[in-house]
């Protein structure tokens, strides 16, 4: 992994700028800071704006772990493309499919709820329910250990087994079938007729992203980790701030050089910010 912001990494993020790129990012741990209690996660100012200002010039979606009503709750209408669950929620996915997520998911609840229920809350563990997958969270937990460890036991029992998404003191479980990030972004890609794109994400639901075998995306990781796919890493989440500030003036920068010709790469220019 090569750290980003070097004259390397800034050169393949202006790369980016010559096609028709999409910007895409992974919430939790990424755009918002890691917080003990996830309902309080949200944009810092600074970040809000400069998300914003990328949006306005360049296609730019999120996608997430949470549902898309939990995002659009927390951004708004600064991002105009959002995707939930994994990759299974958004506008690529078929009704059929996001169907036979939630019926196989009503069937997981119902079975955690009558077996394994009381001794989940007892543990420490909440388990929330996405209507498309589930989440069991562990992070308030007194006993992590002993917490995970109940919640694998829980998984083994669930039919039909699950994709499991390993994060950060939670534990994800998707329908083996449904459509995970990497194949997300490559919809979105597809449908937004992109040509290349950006993915920034933190911990191990990411890697279906940074493990895709396509060199049009430039993939980067919170944190440098050495068994990780991505290519680059940023040292610590608020330096997002300054890879959404970079693009932008970037963007507009190029818009002044070309002036009033028409050229390639990203034709969605506002005025500049300052």
């Amino acid at each position: 992994m090569e750290y980003l912001l070097t004259d390397r990494g800034r050169s393949e993020l202006e790369a980016l700028l010559t096609v028709r790129s999409l910007f895409a990012f992974d919430f939790d741990g990424t755009l918002a800071k890691i917080v003990r209690d996830r309902h309080t996660a949200q944009l810092g100012r600074p970040i809000r704006l400069w998300l914003g200002e990328l949006a306005k010039r360049a296609p730019t979606a999120i996608i997430s772990g949470r549902s898309v009503e939990d995002l659009r709750v927390r951004v708004g209408n600064t991002v105009p493309y959002l995707i939930g669950n994994h990759g299974l929620e958004g506008l690529h996915v078929t009704q059929q499919v996001v169907q036979q997520a939630q019926d196989t998911c009503r069937g997981w609840n119902q079975l955690i709820e009558e077996r394994f229920g009381t001794e989940l809350t007892r543990c420490g563990v909440f388990v929330e329910d996405k209507s498309y997958s589930l989440s069991f969270h562990y992070r308030n937990a007194g006993r992590k250990d002993d917490a995970r460890a109940l919640v694998f036991h829980v998984l083994a029992e669930l039919s039909p087994l699950p994709r499991i998404v390993l994060g950060k003191a939670v534990v994800n479980v998707v329908p083996a079938a449904a459509p995970h990030k990497g194949a997300a972004l490559l919809e979105l890609m597809y449908q937004l007729n992109c040509t290349a794109a950006l993915y920034i994400g933190d911990d191990d639901t990411d890697e279906d992203v940074f493990s895709l075998p396509d060199t049009r995306i430039l993939t980067v990781r919170i944190g440098k980790n050495k068994i990780s796919a991505a290519r680059f890493f940023l040292k610590r989440q608020t330096e997002i701030t300054e890879v959404l500030r970079s693009i932008v003036k970037t963007v507009d920068r190029h818009t002044h050089i070309r002036g009033n010709r028409h050229g390639v790469g990203l034709a969605q220019t506002t005025n500049g910010v300052e």
